[in-house]
């Protein structure tokens, strides 16, 4: 009994020896134990292994993916003389590594700087890994020499911005090792208290075979901050960049950021045509959307065009962010340039005479100083706009990073230099519109080109419906034809001739200009105007109905009639060109776009009837007594009218617009000068500009021996050529 493991007898109560019935129940209850166990061990193993295994072992073996966006150029706009307006210039940043610019190095950077400096072997050789160390420090401290001695900053300069970086990054850093500590803590109060008992104990038994260590609560916090690289110095010269590039080993860790931003050479020329270029908040590092997109004028028009397509690199690094891999994902593509049919240098003289305008007043009027002003010329065959000028207008450059106060300053300049006058202001036409009330009323039948009506200087009573001429002499024109009226600016002939009428026909033919819709020109937001409707809710802006007295008005381009100058300088060119209508654009056509609309030519517009609107235009620039022969030049017949919007309790609105030359057109224009009180001073903004336009060959001297003589016939066939 000596030789086995366990004693088969025992002793009972009464001191009497025993002997148990089955010696092996022992052995097989501890060996159940055990293998249960076992079994629950392995029950947890398979679940971890099988379940749950990738939620642990994949942040291992994942690899993160950072894009880096490759800059692109984006297209330039250019006049149609090859001048640039507006491009892309680049500009380049230094940056530098984190871990360069640290001080002291980090521990562990170091020791990987110094492992990837020597061979496996050379690795356990403390001499060896004691000077790689002490070449890579001295690297650090050449480094900043280096920078200082290529970009002339002095290295107590550079050394105040390394220490500045590094001051921001250890305090983003400090702040998010108190977050973990305060976490830490939490969880820390959150462990079940013993003091319940076995359910306390059950509690943290589960919570303890449940919940996975966490075995990186003690590591180091390394934020994304420390593995990247940061501007040292903006903006230097790009000899200081390729001096960086070209030496690599002298500067270690520094890398040249290559941006762009937009420029204008010409500076605020043509600034509300070519419009603001700026980056899209939240897309600056979005690879699939463009860095900026346009907010107006041909930069917002032509975005999708301008737009170049941003490059990619692909940096794969591991999970504590060390670069594995980088690869170049897609090449930029710089944008397409824009060449516009503008002239920069008539563009510039238009605001220049608009800026000398604003300054000065008018010449008769010196109370009326403008509040704005713009200018409109159009090629009246192919619809190219010459020039658009708009006057005050912004800066470019500020409207790119304005600050507050120069928004603010924008904001509240009662001249508002931000409005897009030539396509957006809406404003009555006044006497240009009796061109449209002559037309109406030859076409219809209401008068014949040789039929005279006699004009007192008011329609029925002295005190309204009057001609200016009664305002001020006190006298009328006497019998005139519709050529006269339109040399003279009669409101009481065209007064007769809408009592003839009624509203549809002068509505009806208003519409055959062109007037209560939009051009199609190739810029954003343009106004369609107001073309007033008989009997039409609103049809004066203040929702009555329509009157006898609303005709009258209208017949004279007054009450709720509203057009634009870009609208005005396309009738006039459908005048002069044989009664077609084109379609403005600021653009030059190329292989991209789609073809220009074809001028729509005016139905019902006889060319008798154009004939007798022609010789009248012509008649009020060139007769002595005409009302814009303010405009007459020397070299040059002009057509044209001129026109005064009244508005409440401030001066008029003051235009001119016409055509020139009178007997073989070239181009049409229209001048407004907002609150200019006398149509002689829009005038005289078009006698210059016109002037220039012959100097710069746009236009031919031409002046007959008489005004009086007939009409050369126009062209059947619209012709595209345009002096270069």
């Amino acid at each position: 009994m000596r030789n086995q493991p366990f004693s088969t007898i025992s002793t009972n109560a009464e001191g009497h020896s025993q002997t148990h019935a089955n010696p092996r129940r022992r052995p097989l209850l501890l060996g159940m134990m055990i293998l249960s166990a076992l079994g629950v061990i392995g029950v947890r193993v398979i679940y971890l292994q099988g379940v749950v295994a990738d939620r642990y072992l994949t942040p291992w073996s994942e690899v993160i993916v950072e894009e880096e966006v490759i800059p692109c150029r984006d297209g330039r706009i250019l006049s149609r003389d090859g001048v640039v307006l507006a491009q892309d210039e680049s500009r380049y940043d230094i940056a530098m590594d984190y871990r360069w610019l640290q001080s002291p190095p980090h521990p562990r950077w170091l020791r990987q700087q110094v492992s990837q400096q020597l061979s496996p072997s050379a690795r356990r050789d403390p001499a060896q890994r004691a000077a790689a160390e002490r070449k890579i420090l001295q690297q650090r401290t050449d480094l900043l020499k280096n920078l200082s001695k290529v970009t002339g900053q002095s290295e107590q300069k550079l050394t105040g911005k390394l220490a500045a970086i590094q001051n921001r990054i250890e305090k983003m850093l400090a702040s998010v090792e108190g977050q973990r500590l305060t976490r830490m803590a939490e969880k820390q109060q959150a462990h079940v208290d013993w003091s319940e008992g076995f359910t306390g104990i059950w509690k943290v038994v589960v919570q303890e075979l449940t919940t996975a260590p966490d075995r990186f609560a003690e590591d180091p916090i390394i934020l994304k901050e420390e593995l990247q690289d940061h501007v040292v110095l903006s903006n230097v010269t790009l000899n200081v960049a390729a001096a960086i590039q070209s030496r690599p080993a002298q500067f270690p860790g520094v890398h040249i950021r290559a941006m762009s931003r937009r420029s204008y050479p010409l500076a605020d020329v043509a600034a509300h045509v070519i419009g603001v270029r700026k980056t899209s908040p939240g897309t600056a590092n979005t690879p699939e959307a463009p860095l900026r997109t346009g907010e107006s004028g041909i930069e917002r028009f032509y975005s999708s065009r301008i737009a170049g397509t941003p490059g990619l690199i692909q940096h794969h690094r591991n999970r504590r962010g060390e670069l594995v891999d980088s690869r170049q994902f897609r090449a930029p593509v710089d944008g397409q340039d824009v060449i516009l049919t503008i002239d920069s240098r008539l563009q510039q003289i238009a605001e220049q005479l608009l800026d000398d305008k604003l300054r000065a007043g008018s010449s008769e009027d010196s109370a009326a100083v403008p509040q704005g002003a713009t200018l409109v010329a159009m090629d009246i065959w192919t619809g190219d706009i010459l020039a658009l000028a708009c006057s005050p207008r912004p800066s470019l450059m500020t409207l790119l990073q304005p600050s507050r106060e120069a928004w603010e300053q924008l904001q509240s300049d009662p001249r508002h230099p931000l409005f897009q006058r030539p396509t957006h202001m809406s404003v009555a036409p006044g006497a240009l519109f009796q061109v449209v009330t002559a037309a109406a009323a030859l076409q219809a039948g209401f008068t014949q080109a040789d039929e005279k009506i006699e004009c007192r200087g008011y329609l029925n009573e002295p005190d309204q419906y009057r001609c200016q001429i009664y305002r001020q002499h006190g006298i009328g024109h006497g019998g005139i034809t519709v050529e006269d009226a339109l040399s003279l600016t009669c409101n009481v002939y065209f007064y007769e001739m809408a009592r003839r009428m009624g509203p549809e026909t002068i509505c009806d033919w208003a519409s055959r200009f062109g007037l209560g819709e939009r051009t199609g020109i190739d810029l954003p937001g343009e106004s369609s105007g107001h073309l007033p409707q008989p009997d039409s809710p609103g049809t004066n802006l203040k929702g009555s109905r329509w009157f006898p007295g609303s005709t009258l008005q209208l017949s004279v381009g007054q009450g709720a009639l509203l057009v634009t100058p870009l609208q005005m300088a396309r009738m006039f060119a459908a005048i002069a060109n044989g009664g077609f209508l084109v379609q403005p654009r600021v653009t030059l056509p190329n292989h991209d776009r789609d073809a220009t609309a074809e001028p729509q030519k005016i139905p019902g517009l006889s060319a008798e009837t154009l004939s007798t609107l022609q010789h009248g235009l012509e008649r009020v620039v060139q007769d002595s007594d005409g009302n814009g022969r303010a405009a007459r030049i020397e070299l040059m017949t002009m057509a044209g009218q001129t026109g005064i919007a009244e508005v409440k309790n401030k001066p008029a609105h003051a235009w001119f617009a016409g055509y020139a030359p009178a007997r073989q057109p070239r181009v049409a224009f229209a001048v407004v000068l907002e609150h200019g009180g006398n149509g002689s001073a829009s005038a005289e903004v078009a006698r210059d500009f016109v002037t220039e336009l012959l100097g710069y060959g746009y236009l031919r001297p031409y002046l007959p021996e008489t005004h009086q003589t007939e009409l050369s016939p126009r062209p059947t066939e619209l012709s595209s050529e345009i002096p270069n």
